[in-house]
C-alpha cells in the first residue's frame, strides 16, 4: 500500500481517537469477513425490501465533502422498508453512500474472504420506533446498514445516475437529477439479499456510533473503470481528490459474525 495512503490512515484514526472517542470501541466497523470462520445463520423469515422496486420520484445527490450521498423520495412518499431476516423490527431507508479507491484494487471497507474491491456502497436504514436517523443512530438497535461490493468490469451497465457526480464536483453542493427514474434501487442491487454476513458494528465514520446491524452481502456488483473515475474526480473539503475514503479494518473483539446462505 502506498506511504501516502497509509500516513493518511494513521492521521485519520488518530483525530478519530482525539475528536471521537466511541471510534476506539470495542464493536468498530469495519471489519474483515471470513465464510469460514462465521457462524452458519438460519432465517426464519427472509430479510425482504419492501416497495424497493418503485422508480423514485425525486433522487438529490450531495458531496458531503467525504462520500457521494444519494437520498430519494418515493411515490406517495412511500419509503422502502427492510423488515425480516436478522432484523429486530421495520427499518426505514434513509440514503446510500459509496467509498472508494484511488485505484481499483482498494476501496471496499469491509474485506471478504481476505479480499477487497474497487468500491462499497452502503445502504442505511434506521428502526422505525425512533422519529428520525438523528435519534435512531445513537441506540443500539437503531440503524441497519446493507453493504455490496463493487468490482471493475468492462461488462458493467452504464448507470444513468453516475453523470450526476459532475455537478458536485466541489464539497458541499448538491444536485437534483433531471430524470429520477434512472435510479432504481433494485435494478442497481438485484432482487437477492443471500448470502450475506451479519454482525454488529459501527458506523465507519464519526462520530462512530456502535448502532449498526450490519448486513454485509457476498454477492459482487460491477462498475465500470470509467464510472469509477467519475467519482474519483470529486474533491474534499480542502480541495483536493476525493479517493480512498474508506476506513481501516477493526478488531472484531470476539463479536459473532453470521454467515447466512
Amino acid at each position: 500500500m502506498e506511504v501516502r495512503l497509509l500516513v493518511a490512515l494513521l492521521s485519520l484514526a488518530v483525530a478519530y481517537c482525539r475528536d471521537f472517542p466511541e471510534c476506539v470501541g470495542r464493536m468498530q466497523s469495519p471489519i474483515a469477513l471470513s465464510t469460514q470462520s462465521a457462524f452458519p445463520g438460519m432465517e426464519f423469515l427472509p430479510l425482504e425490501l419492501s416497495t424497493y422496486e418503485m422508480d423514485p420520484t425525486q433522487v438529490m445527490v450531495r458531496n458531503d465533502g467525504y462520500t457521494a450521498i444519494y437520498s430519494f423520495q418515493f411515490p406517495d412518499n412511500q419509503p422502502i422498508i427492510a423488515r425480516g431476516g436478522v432484523l429486530m423490527g421495520e427499518f426505514q431507508f434513509d440514503s446510500l453512500h459509496f467509498h472508494w479507491g484511488a485505484n481499483s484494487d482498494r476501496g471496499t471497507e469491509h474485506v471478504i474472504d481476505g479480499g477487497r474491491y474497487a468500491m462499497e456502497v452502503h445502504l442505511v436504514f434506521f428502526n422505525r420506533r425512533y422519529e428520525s436517523i438523528e435519534q435512531a443512530q445513537t441506540q443500539r438497535n437503531g440503524l441497519a446498514v446493507l453493504g455490496l461490493m463493487l468490482t471493475n468490469s468492462s461488462d458493467a451497465p452504464n448507470y444513468g445516475w453516475v453523470p450526476a457526480l459532475n455537478e458536485i464536483q466541489q464539497a458541499e453542493t448538491s444536485y437534483t437529477l433531471p430524470d429520477p427514474t434512472v435510479f432504481n434501487i433494485r435494478q442497481f442491487i438485484g432482487p437477492d439479499r443471500r448470502p450475506y454476513f451479519n454482525y454488529h458494528g459501527s458506523l465507519t465514520t464519526p462520530p462512530c456510533y456502535e448502532s449498526v446491524n450490519w448486513l454485509v452481502q457476498k454477492k459482487v456488483l460491477l462498475i465500470s473503470e470509467e464510472q469509477l473515475n467519475v467519482f474519483r474526480s470529486l474533491r474534499d473539503a480542502d480541495g483536493n481528490q476525493l479517493v480512498d475514503n474508506f476506513r481501516s479494518l477493526q478488531p472484531i473483539n470476539g463479536r459473532p459474525i453470521v454467515y447466512y446462505r
